[in-house]
């Protein structure tokens, strides 16, 4: 059952109304420009919730494909890609608390009695990485975190335009534009 539920959740992921927050970190060793062609890793990663929904595992590798072209790289079989690139994710239980200050007492107030007024709420939120690893010597070159709270209740459409929109914010600074040294 727990796991139904968090293939539940990481499925709403991508759908839900509240704005993505994106991180992203790199090697600056790394020369960016040599990388030309791609792959997505498609074999199962141990502890991504991709695992657990192959809907959206799909969905994202698709987005991947699709925004790396369209930022001019070549897909290719992983055997003769000059970088991979690793979806993974994962869902954690947040709460989230919200204090509205002190309540007010009396007759003009409608008799509230003194004392803050608190409200404790769950939510799940839910993130996906993309690792850009070199092919050739395994090593992490780019990795980029999209984190959002999770909703409900959408249409496999809106679930695919969602995933392409994260996927495309996410991969949005790769390449880095790095800095020339003189």
């Amino acid at each position: 059952m727990i796991k139904i539920s968090l293939s539940f959740l990481f499925i709403i992921f991508c759908v839900s109304c509240s704005s993505i927050s994106v991180s992203t970190d790199y090697d600056p060793a790394s020369d960016f420009s040599v990388y030309k062609t791609f792959a997505v890793y498609n074999d199962a990663v141990k502890g991504s919730e991709l695992e657990k929904a192959p809907l959206i595992k799909a969905r994202v590798i698709d987005a991947v494909e699709k925004t790396m072209t369209a930022k001019g790289f070549t897909l290719t079989d992983a055997d003769k890609a000059d970088i991979l690139i690793y979806p993974f994710a994962g869902t954690k239980d947040k709460l989230n608390v919200t204090d509205w200050g002190y309540g007010y007492s009396g007759r003009y107030w409608g008799g509230y009695p003194y004392g803050r007024n608190i409200d404790v709420s769950t939510y799940t939120e839910a993130s996906l990485v993309l690792d850009i690893v070199d092919n050739k010597n395994h090593e992490l070159l780019w990795r980029g975190i999209g984190t959002k709270a999770v909703s409900q209740n959408k249409s496999p459409e809106e679930r695919t335009k969602a995933v392409d929109e994260a996927v495309a914010k996410i991969l949005g600074d790769y390449p880095p534009q790095q800095k020339l040294v003189e």
